[in-house]
């Protein structure tokens, strides 16, 4: 208890800390009534975000990232991606040698990894803040990172981190320092674009400079600046990045080129320069490279941004198609580095058929300021009733889902719920007594909303979907009543892997079978491997089984609790019967 306590005060603090830093720039004291409502939905945004550092690995992604990063911790060995012995080509270095250095720093552990993707996204946050100020004023500024820090996916992302807190940070670190050498070519903002720019290539791949070069481009395009793309400070950056990516280029040299022996993607002969710069991610794009999908939607991203970018994905829609209509009919707009950057790339992610639905996370900050910017304009009107019936809908519509979900999924927690539920009602009737704007009430209450899903998810969901991971219970179980012993893994799981401090030898059960040593330890199983011992005769006593989800898309029945019991698998520990 007194630990959670602690976690909360320092999640407290932490926001109140971004919320001062951000508003305390804006030219309206943060203590005025206008700027004040503002500031106590801030804290609660950034608080939201910070909550699930904490939280365990419910999928696999991070789990096996986490290995990935300590190896390299363990090892000291900043150039070798390897995964339990082999080498592993599938993502660039710079994530994984970032978590590497957290967990030098913080040892070995859930919040070590986390920490440095939710510094990240707070660049972005930042960022998006200052690039948003720059055109257009503070109020729109601190109204932009509201969208982006209350937007479905970004919260869940940071949560269940992978890459893209990374890469948002980083992309908006580049158009940011971009646009200021396009103002005025200083050298300190050339440095940090350019490195900001090489770290995203080294993130994601190379794919990645098409939304920074986008945003730029289309800038100097639309403002009718053509000449100015030719001018050597754009050559110099190119330089700098190319010499920034050395690391990742010496890397994948060292590690594949110069070894053509290497077996990788069930092939040898393969080049870790020619993946880097085309296959890690156009390959992909193009549906030709190592890893490939057989299916695509067209439309695949705009469904997903109805959730993703939940509750502003109606307002974003149209304020895209209103910027757009801007443009055709020939009105100026104060930048189009949002639109340019951020339109170009979800084309190209839709015209690709390897769809993942975190992709567009990356453009969360561009369809932030869009958003935001269009919001604040509205004035009476049809625009000002579109946006109220419309996030007054989305809104309504939240708070349903998660009472329905409540009663569903874990109606015992029926207290927490009620708490939650009261703190939504006491912050909507203190935004609906502040004497504000006419769209700023429905702007809040909206985020409000937002804010009150995730606090559910967080408190409640993530917790209860963790409990029913069965190779987490048994590295914790482990851990607890069999601490440092060395144990037969008859199943490769990265949770596992990462939980338990112990020792753990993987192998398959057939190995096991045939090796005295390790058939005395504990054997680690799932239900495959159950049934094949079974169906061998071998006789075996159930130290203990842990129920078990076995998948990370969460189905219907699972949601429901009364049917949940039908979803489950179990994970085992076991000893053989000498």
């Amino acid at each position: 208890m007194l630990r959670r306590q602690n976690t909360c005060r320092g999640i407290i603090k932490f926001s109140y800390f971004w919320a001062y830093f951000i508003v305390v720039d804006s030219t309206v004291s943060i203590f005025s009534a206008q700027r004040r409502p503002y500031f106590i939905v801030l804290i609660f945004a950034i608080a939201i975000n910070v909550a699930g550092i904490g939280i365990k690995f419910f999928t696999d992604d991070p789990a096996l990232y986490s290995a990935l990063a300590r190896s390299i911790a363990q090892s000291n060995n900043f150039t070798d991606l390897i995964y339990h012995g082999a080498d592993w080509l599938d993502k660039p270095h710079f994530p994984f040698w970032v978590i590497a250095i957290s967990f030098k720093i913080f040892g070995v552990n859930t919040i070590a990894y986390k920490l440095p993707a939710l510094l990240f996204f707070f660049m972005a946050v930042i960022y998006t803040y200052k690039l948003a100020k720059k055109f257009y004023g503070d109020e729109t500024a601190i109204m932009a990172i509201l969208i982006l820090l209350t937007a479905q996916h970004s919260v869940m992302s940071n949560t269940d981190v992978r890459a893209e807190p990374y890469i948002m940070g980083l992309l908006m670190g580049a158009v940011y320092h971009y646009y200021k050498v396009k103002e005025r070519a200083r050298f300190v903002d050339m440095f940090l674009a350019s490195l900001f720019t090489a770290c995203a290539v080294m993130t994601k791949g190379i794919y990645l400079l098409i939304p920074i070069g986008a945003s730029i481009i289309g800038d100097y395009l639309f403002r009718r600046n053509i000449r100015g793309l030719f001018h050597w400070k754009w050559l110099l950056s190119f330089i700098l990045v190319m010499l920034f990516i050395t690391p990742e280029l010496y890397s994948v040299y060292t590690q594949f080129d110069l070894h053509p022996e290497k077996v990788v993607f069930g092939r040898n002969g393969i080049s870790g320069i020619h993946w880097f710069l085309w296959d890690s991610q156009f390959g992909r794009f193009n549906n030709n490279g190592y890893i490939t999908n057989t299916h695509g939607d067209k439309l695949f991203f705009v469904h997903t941004l109805l959730w993703a970018f939940s509750p502003w994905a109606i307002i974003l829609f149209y304020a895209l198609f209103a910027t757009i209509r801007k443009m055709v009919k020939g009105i100026a707009q104060p930048e189009y580095l949002c639109i340019s950057g951020g339109v170009l790339m979800l084309l190209i992610f839709s015209a690709s058929k390897f769809q993942l639905p975190f992709y567009t996370n990356i453009l969360f900050p561009f369809f932030a300021i869009i958003t935001a910017v269009v919001i604040k304009s509205l004035k009476a009107g049809g625009g000002l009733t579109f946006f109220r019936v419309t996030q007054y809908l989305f809104a309504g519509l939240l708070i349903i889902a998660v009472i329905a979900l409540n009663f569903i999924f874990a109606p015992e927690r029926w207290p927490v719920f009620i708490v939650l539920l009261a703190g939504l009602v006491l912050i909507a009737v203190y935004i609906f007594k502040q004497r504000q704007p006419t769209w700023q009430p429905v702007f809040l209450f909206t985020c409000a909303a937002a804010i009150f899903v995730n606090l559910y998810l967080t408190t409640v969901a993530y917790p209860i979907i963790v409990s029913y991971r069965g190779d987490l219970s048994a590295a914790e179980y482990l851990n607890q009543n069999y601490p440092g012993q060395k144990v037969s893994a008859a199943v490769l799981s990265n949770t596992f892997d990462f939980y338990y401090r112990g020792a753990a030898t993987y192998t398959d059960i057939g190995h096991i079978l045939k090796t005295d040593s390790l058939k005395k330890q504990i054997i680690v199983a799932d239900e495959k491997v159950i049934a094949g011992l079974k169906e061998k005769g071998v006789a075996f006593t159930t130290i203990k089984a842990f129920e078990d989800y076995p998948k990370e898309n969460l189905s219907l029945p699972f949601i429901i609790k009364s049917k949940r019991q039908g979803t489950l698998d179990h994970f085992y520990l076991i000893r053989l019967n000498q």
